[in-house]
């Protein structure tokens, strides 16, 4: 790989290799074929990137799919973005669509979109007001979630966790901008756990913590609960146990 720092942009239909660059815009079809180390990939047309992507900034709101691992500063998407390898960045803002086949890994993500996810999902701070499938574990210290779609992880951990309804205005935005049916705004995993946890809308197995509360239109299999819990009167759960 050449270390000799250079900027590329493709606008109509074209390819470059793979090395290290300081910018690379795609606004047409274009490719880049290797690994690529880059300050900075804005992906406004349809790119895709045949190898690892290294990069301080990834801006992507056309669509765009890297066959590898990538590992951003920054990787915003609005648009449609696919990573066939694990993803690491540090800050992960996605309006749009976004799949990894690996696990995430980032201080703080962000989500008003539609993420995807085919491993765990690990972050500081998580906030989501729109849906997302993990088949893995969502873990972080605090999970915000405002249910703006379906949402689904095998089992979710964390210091705090609040999974609520968003709000009408929200939903309406949702509907309007991804086809969102607010009657289908869930959360559904088998576990959850954390230290303080507020549920709205969740369908789980079972639910650990110390401080817990089951709020309206919750349907839990199994509390367990050290210090103290409120369960709404429309809300389910099947058994309580104090540990």
């Amino acid at each position: 790989m050449s270390e000799e720092r250079q900027s590329a942009s493709v606008s109509g239909s074209g390819s470059l290799s793979g090395g290290t660059y300081t910018r690379i815009s795609i606004s047409g079809s274009g490719k880049v074929n290797g690994d690529v180390l880059v300050e900075e990939l804005k992906i406004s047309g349809s790119g895709k990137v045949n190898g690892r992507t290294d990069a301080g900034q990834i801006s992507v709101s056309g669509s765009a799919s890297f066959s590898d691992s990538l590992t951003a500063d920054e990787l915003r998407v609005s648009g449609v973005g696919k990573v066939e390898g694990q993803v690491r960045a540090k800050e992960l803002k996605c309006s749009g669509s976004f799949k990894a086949s690996g696990g995430i890994t980032s201080d703080y993500i962000k989500l008003s979109g539609h993420l995807r996810s085919g491993g765990d999902v690990e972050a500081d701070i998580f906030r989501a007001s729109g849906g997302f499938d993990i088949d893995g574990l969502l873990s972080a210290d605090k999970v915000e979630i405002h249910l703006g779609g379906r949402c689904s992880a095998r089992e979710i951990g964390g210091e705090r966790i609040e999974v609520q309804r968003a709000s009408s205005s929200l939903l309406a935005g949702l509907v309007r901008i991804l086809g969102v049916n607010s009657g289908i705004s869930k959360l559904e995993t088998r576990v959850i756990e954390g230290d303080d946890v507020l549920l709205e809308d969740t369908t789980a197995d079972v639910v650990r913590g110390k401080r817990i509360e089951i709020g309206s239109g919750c349907r839990i299999g199994t509390v367990e609960y050290a210090e103290r819990l409120h369960v709404q009167e429309d809300a389910v759960v099947k058994e309580q146990k104090k540990v």
